[in-house]
C-alpha cells in the first residue's frame, strides 16, 4: 500500500511538473508574441487615429489564439506570418481584417445629420474625437452596436448608425455622381415645402451637401442621403460644381473667412460652425475653400509646405498655419498641442475658449505669452493642395 501511495505521489508530482513546464512554455510564447504584436504595431500603425490595430493574445482558449481587428492589410499579414513562426500549427487566427465581412457589401456611407458626433468609443459617454457634416462620404469598417467609420481625412472613430446612410459601392457612386447643392450660409434650415413657414426637415450648417432634385421659385428642391426630401432657399445655397469653381484660394481669403467666425465657442472635437476646437477651426476654414485638411493639430503640423521660422516671423505670410507646443529634446519627441492662422503684423487667429485674436508682440494688448513662447513650426497651404506628401486634398477629388 505504501508503494502504491508513493507511486501515485510521484506520478501526480510528475504530471504537475510537466503541466507547469507546458504552462511556462506557453507563457513564454505568449510573451514572445505580445512583443511581436508591439513591433508590428509600431512598424505599421504609427498613427492609431487613421489605422486600427486592436489585436491581443487570448489566454483563455485551449490553443494559442490571436483575436481582434485591424484595418491594415500589411499589418495583418505580418502578424499572421510571425504568429505561425512562433506557434506553428497550434496557432488559431481569430483576427478580423476590416472592413468586417459582417457588413456585407454596404461598406460605404454618407453622413445624414447637419453635424454628426464621432467618438473614440462606441458610447455616448466617450470622448468626442471629431465630427462630420451632412454629405460627408465615409467608409464603414465595423459594427458593434455603434459603427466604426473612417472620414475623408483618414480619421477612424465611432458613431451611431443613425448618423449616416449605409450604401453599397454602386449606391455610393450614384450619390457621388449626382448633381448636388451645397449650403453656403452659416446656419439655417431645410423645409418640407417651398415655404419658410412650412415644417422644417432639419437644421443646416455651412458646407452641408445635399442631392439636387430641381428648383421651385426661390428654393432648391433637395434630397438627403437617406432619401428625405426638402427645400432650401436659393440665397443660402449654390450648385456644388458652381461653388467649387467660384472659390478663391489665397492666404488673405483664409484670413477673411476666419474673421467671420470670431466669437464662435470652442468645442472639444468640434469641426463645424456650431463650435470647434483649434484644429477643427483651421479644418472648417479650409473646407470652406474646398480643401480637406488632416484632423488634429499634431497631424496638420506635418502637412503643407514648411515655413522657415528659425530667424523669427519674417517668412510668415497671412493664411499660414502656426503650430504651438514643445520642441523635441533628448529622449522626448516634439509635442504639438495647438494650431492657428497667421493674419499678419505678428498676430494670429485661433480657437481658444472661442475664436479670437492673439499676438506675438509683448507690447500688444492681446499678447499671448504662452503661445508665443511655444511657437515651434509653421506651414503653408497655398501650393500644397493635392500635391503628394503634403496631406491636403481638394474636395473635388474626394467628394466627387
Amino acid at each position: 500500500m505504501k508503494k502504491l501511495c508513493t507511486l501515485l505521489v510521484i506520478f501526480t508530482c510528475t504530471n504537475v511538473l510537466l503541466c507547469a513546464q507546458d504552462t511556462d512554455r506557453l507563457i513564454y510564447k505568449h510573451t514572445e508574441l505580445e512583443i511581436i504584436l508591439d513591433n508590428v504595431r509600431q512598424r505599421y500603425i504609427p498613427d492609431k487615429r487613421v489605422k486600427v490595430y486592436d489585436i491581443t493574445v487570448n489566454d483563455n482558449e485551449k490553443r494559442p489564439t490571436l483575436q481582434g481587428v485591424t484595418s491594415d492589410t500589411d499589418a495583418y499579414n505580418e502578424t499572421v506570418k510571425q504568429a505561425k513562426e512562433v506557434y506553428g500549427k497550434d496557432f488559431v487566427n481569430k483576427i478580423t481584417l476590416l472592413p468586417s465581412s459582417e457588413l456585407g457589401d454596404k461598406t460605404y456611407g454618407v453622413i445624414t445629420l447637419s453635424v454628426a458626433d464621432i467618438r473614440v468609443e462606441g458610447k455616448f459617454s466617450a470622448e468626442m474625437a471629431t465630427q462630420a457634416i451632412l454629405g460627408t462620404p465615409v467608409r464603414i469598417l465595423q459594427k458593434d452596436g455603434w459603427s466604426r467609420i473612417q472620414t475623408p481625412d483618414g480619421y477612424i472613430a465611432w458613431t451611431p448608425e443613425i448618423n449616416y446612410q449605409p450604401m453599397t459601392k454602386a449606391e455610393y457612386e450614384s450619390w457621388k455622381n449626382a448633381k448636388k447643392i451645397i449650403f453656403t450660409d452659416y446656419f439655417g434650415f431645410s423645409y418640407s415645402e417651398p415655404d419658410t413657414q412650412s415644417q422644417t426637415v432639419s437644421d443646416l450648417v455651412n458646407c452641408n451637401i445635399l442631392k439636387a432634385e430641381g428648383e421651385t421659385g426661390d428654393f432648391y428642391k433637395v434630397s438627403y442621403p437617406d432619401g428625405r426630401k426638402a427645400y432650401i432657399l436659393k440665397k443660402q445655397g449654390k450648385p456644388y460644381e458652381e461653388w467649387l469653381s467660384s472659390i478663391t484660394v489665397s492666404g488673405s481669403s483664409f484670413v477673411e473667412k476666419a474673421y467671420t467666425l470670431m466669437g464662435i465657442p470652442y468645442v472639444w472635437g468640434g469641426t463645424s460652425v456650431k463650435g470647434m476646437d483649434c484644429s477643427g477651426f483651421t479644418k472648417t476654414i479650409t473646407l470652406m475653400h474646398g480643401i480637406v485638411l488632416m484632423r488634429d493639430a499634431s497631424q496638420q503640423a506635418y502637412t503643407g509646405i514648411p515655413v522657415d521660422i528659425s530667424n523669427g516671423y519674417g517668412n510668415l505670410q497671412p493664411g499660414d498655419l502656426m503650430f504651438f507646443g514643445k520642441k523635441a529634446e533628448k529622449n522626448k519627441k516634439e509635442r504639438v498641442r495647438h494650431v492657428a492662422f497667421y493674419i499678419g503684423n505678428n498676430k494670429f487667429i485661433h480657437a481658444s475658449g472661442y475664436v479670437r485674436i492673439g499676438s506675438l508682440n509683448p507690447k500688444d494688448a492681446d499678447y499671448d505669452e504662452v503661445n508665443t513662447r511655444e511657437f515651434i513650426r509653421a506651414s503653408r497651404i497655398i501650393g500644397a493642395v493635392d500635391n503628394e506628401g503634403y496631406g491636403m486634398w481638394s474636395m473635388k477629388n474626394i467628394y466627387k
